[in-house]
């Protein structure tokens, strides 16, 4: 439980003395250990719905006798329903552990194309329209813990462009003061920059502190950096950077050629009681517009694009899957090819470009509303290093400036695919210069 902070017990000590002195001392709050995540993927029953009756005959309940398994995350198009197009249920049963009595619960969906209704437990939380992008819901007052949950999602999407919950769910639980959100952004003078989004839901203020700490991603039990933010939280959004310097020869850049990725892992505590963690792993490295052409670190950067179109969502499931698009990352890196255009991708595939080093160009969908869905994934994955830049396609001047407020370190590609244009980072207007050779791919 998020407890007050010390300046507001010192304004209400002098009326809490008289009540301590009629009662026995209250039992200590149980000791907060951070965030308790539950994946709920694997097994699910699923069942079309082409007459629209679900709501009707309460689907919303429990899932009807002759629902059929499904593997999430997947598409109904390759598994369940090959070459359905329209409305499909999806229901999962779960237990939340008991010890979530009295923590704040949030369920999470990575992705659902194209439109998503969700029910716990018979009981509605809400939708989401966008197929590509991340939404979730605070199941606080919903979740039975210690006891049987019954999850049901309305889906609807069509094969043609991939249909399902093709991204991961789970379910997260800690205090009712946590981590939102956290990005970090490094330079390649070893400068670090981390904004961090704290929520608190309930109705108190109060201290706590967050520490930050640096470390390698492959050496991620040795401290590198470490910070210390002694924070006033009110209720609601509270905001904190972390601005850190590396030096010398701890620094390690991120490029193509070598790339090195460190985390930052956040504890945010009152004393000894740990409301919440989170890790996020970025990399130092800096890319520049200099004399027509595009830097990485100071030195020029050679380009040698690709573009491949799947139709249908890339979905990496297991750790079969992460393997064979690690090894096609790979191949790629050895035929000469050093960026790739992707289009939503999913985030494990930006982390393997990220650990492979390879350069990517990520756009929004080309049947989406691409101001609203690029928005969303500049602001799930602005912490990759390997993101080169945003492709915001044939959008006004307006829609582009806000991509850059979101994201000031890449490059922005906007207007018509014959004609477009390149932001460079930091600024506000295109250049006028041609893209540089083996920016776009060939056609």
């Amino acid at each position: 439980m998020f407890l007050l902070g010390r300046s507001a017990v010192l304004r209400a000590l002098a009326a809490l003395w008289l009540v301590a002195l009629c009662l026995c001392a209250a039992a200590k709050p149980p000791e907060r250990k951070g965030r308790d995540t539950l994946v709920i993927d694997g097994v699910w029953k699923f069942l079309t719905d082409p007459e629209n009756k679900g709501e009707r005959q309460d689907w919303t309940q429990a899932a009807p006798a002759q629902a059929k398994e499904i593997t999430v995350p997947g598409l109904w198009n390759t598994s369940a329903a090959p070459g359905y197009s329209g409305v499909a249920w999806y229901w999962r049963e779960f237990e939340a552990p008991a010890g979530w009595k009295g923590q704040t619960v949030r369920l999470r969906f990575e992705a659902a194309a194209d439109k998503a209704r969700v029910w716990l437990n018979g009981l509605p939380l809400g939708e989401h329209t966008d197929g590509a992008t991340p939404f979730e819901f605070n199941v606080t007052g919903t979740v039975r813990t210690g006891a049987k949950n019954t999850l049901a999602v309305r889906v609807e999407g069509d094969a043609r462009t991939g249909a399902g919950l093709w991204q991961g769910v789970l379910l997260m639980a800690h205090d009712e003061a946590y981590i939102a959100d956290a990005v970090a952004q490094g330079d390649a003078l070893g400068h670090l920059n981390a904004a961090v989004t704290l929520r608190n839901t309930s109705a108190k203020t109060g201290d706590a502190t967050l520490d930050g700490r640096v470390v390698a991603a492959n050496a991620p039990t040795r401290d590198i950096l470490r910070t210390h933010q002694e924070l006033h939280v009110t209720p609601g959004r509270n905001l904190a950077t972390l601005l850190l310097t590396l030096r010398g020869k701890r620094l390690q850049r991120w490029s193509p050629q070598t790339p090195f990725l460190y985390r930052l892992q956040l504890v945010f505590h009152q004393e000894a009681d740990i409301l919440d963690l989170l890790e996020v792993t970025f990399g130092f490295r800096q890319f520049d517009w200099k004399e027509s052409a595009i830097t990485l670190n100071g030195q020029p950067l050679q380009l040698a694009a690709i573009a491949p179109r799947p139709s249908q969502p890339i979905v990496i499931a297991t750790t079969e899957d992460a393997v064979r698009t690690r090894d096609s990352l790979r191949r790629l890196k050895e035929k000469g090819t050093n960026l790739i255009y992707l289009e939503a991708p999913p985030p494990v595939l930006l982390r393997l470009a990220d650990e492979e080093g390879l350069l990517v160009v990520e756009g929004p969908r080309q049947d989406a509303k691409a101001g609203e869905e690029m928005r969303e994934l500049i602001l799930r994955d602005r912490s990759h290093p390997c993101i080169l830049a945003w492709n915001l396609g044939d959008v006004d001047t307006s829609t582009a400036k806000s991509a850059r407020q979101l994201d000031s370190t890449r490059f922005l590609l906007v207007g018509p695919a014959a004609a477009p244009r390149l932001w460079p980072p930091g600024q506000n207007e295109p250049s006028s210069a041609a893209l540089p050779p083996g920016f776009l791919p060939s056609p």
